[in-house]
């Protein structure tokens, strides 16, 4: 059977809506994409959170383009990757199309995805999940909802920061890392949440927009904290023009176009002496999934998607006792469980 595409649009709902200072939503939209050939099946996750560029229709636009091409067989998984370098401007559709190529040759050949991409070791990165920016009364209602984790996420950057911070002080014993999603307007604010922290703080994530990079500078000097970039760097070539102004990085597959371009900035991440965080745009279970197969090169895992999601169609990644756990079997090891219709692309 020769090489067939096909897709089902879907909208992930979150079990409460989600706050951070780009906004509030009650869920991301998605495509998935399903790759077939000789029996053997890969899935990809298309997930567009409203604030990027790239759509549904015309990820499917692509979709179709792409399938009536003469594609490489799945056996030749690097002149595929290389193939998907065409793709321009649409990150998100490379990383779930190389998703879909990946877990269908991994699951081809009976291989984990580990073993088929060399990526070899022991994950041991702190795990976190996320509570979203919200009244300071709903704070405990909604860290009940959490798993356990090694430590917490804190979505800052509004005027109620220091006060949900002082709460989940005072609530919970984990440790913290910071998300300003570009909040801050000024050095001074950031510095005086990072000190209420404590010694619980790892980490401080973009806490600046990203034509002020350089004020990252003043931060962890001020401060000693680890500062990691997250929309400020979105793929390799950021990451070379930018990583002086900051100790650690945040990776996502709809940001760098895919787990092969992850961890190539992984790896330069590590040249560079910086910390590697590996994070997502809300994607379900089969993106996590995808993601935490680089968990053996991270410092910090923060794929809590499926946690926050009430609308999940695939199984996968788990927390057991606050560490990372992914499923046995080949491929990416995300299961479908939900009812998804696809239509083959053109």
């Amino acid at each position: 059977m020769p090489l067939r595409f096909s897709f089902s649009p879907y909208r992930l709902l979150f079990k409460r809506p989600f706050a951070t200072s780009h906004g509030l939503r009650d869920g991301t939209d998605t495509l998935y994409i399903r790759a077939e050939e000789d029996g053997a099946v890969g899935h990809g996750e298309v997930t567009l959170p409203p604030y990027v560029k790239e759509t549904i229709a015309d990820t499917i636009e692509r979709l179709n383009t792409l399938a009536r091409k003469t594609f490489p067989r799945p056996g030749q998984l690097f002149t595929q990757l290389e193939t998907l370098d065409e793709i321009k401007d649409a990150p998100a559709f490379r990383a779930g199309l190389s998703t879909a190529l990946i877990d269908l040759i991994s699951n081809n050949r009976q291989w984990t995805v580990r073993k088929l991409l060399e990526i070899s070791g022991e994950e041991q990165p702190i795990t976190l999940v996320t509570l979203g920016i919200c009244p300071e009364n709903e704070v405990a209602e909604r860290l009940a909802e959490l798993p356990r984790s090694a430590a917490l996420k804190l979505k800052v950057g509004d005027p109620g920061s220091a006060a949900r911070l002082e709460k989940v002080i005072g609530l919970d014993d984990r440790r913290l890392l910071l998300d300003g999603n570009q909040g801050f307007k000024t050095m001074l604010d950031a510095a005086d949440l990072a000190r209420a922290a404590g010694d619980r703080l790892i980490g401080f994530e973009q806490p600046f927009e990203t034509a002020t990079d350089a004020m990252n500078d003043w931060l962890a000097e001020e401060t000693t904290v680890t500062v990691f970039a997250d929309e400020s760097i979105q793929d390799r070539a950021d990451l070379g023009a930018k990583y002086s102004h900051f100790s650690g990085v945040n990776l996502k597959l709809m940001k760098c176009g895919g787990l092969d371009r992850a961890k190539a900035m992984a790896d330069k991440a590590r040249q560079l002496g910086m910390q590697v965080m590996l994070g997502s745009m809300s994607e379900s279970s089969l993106g996590c999934s995808a993601m935490a197969q680089l968990a053996p090169e991270a410092d910090i895992v923060d794929l809590d998607g499926p946690w926050l999601i009430k609308n999940d169609p695939f199984k996968g990644l788990d927390l057991v006792d606050g560490r990372l756990r992914l499923p046995e079997g080949p491929g990416m090891g995300a299961q479908l469980v939900g009812d998804l219709v696809f239509s083959p692309a053109a």
